[in-house]
Parts: structure tokens; C-alpha cells; sequence
């Protein structure tokens, strides 16, 4: 009976270092997903502030002036 609850006792502790595991590896993927594409989103970050900002009130601007 000892080598049974031995036994189960190293089947819980497998099973919990494979889901923390998994856990990390899961941080990890999205950490580098997150870190490959953090150029390309302040860009289009700036370049949307850019239009909403400068690009749209100078058009109103204009088309107010004009009439």
C-alpha cells in the first residue's frame, strides 16, 4: 500500500510541474508576440494621433475658410 500512495503521490507532483509548464510557456509565446509587434503598433498608434490631431482639423479648417 505504501508504494501506491507513493506512486500517486509522484503522479500529482508530475502533473503539476507539466501545468505550470504549460503556464510558462504560454507567458512566454505571448510576451514575444507582444514584444515583435510593438514597433509596428506605435507607429500606427502615431500615425492615427497624427490624423485625429493635425490632419482633419486642418482640412475642417480649410473647408471652413473656403465658403
Amino acid at each position: 500500500m505504501r508504494k501506491q500512495e507513493i506512486r500517486n503521490n509522484l503522479d500529482e507532483l508530475v502533473s503539476s510541474i507539466s501545468y505550470r509548464s504549460q503556464l510558462i510557456s504560454r507567458a512566454q509565446k505571448l510576451d514575444s508576440g507582444i514584444i515583435t509587434t510593438r514597433r509596428i503598433g506605435f507607429i500606427a498608434g502615431f500615425l492615427t494621433a497624427v490624423v485625429f490631431v493635425l490632419v482633419i482639423p486642418l482640412i475642417i479648417w480649410h473647408l471652413i475658410g473656403a465658403i
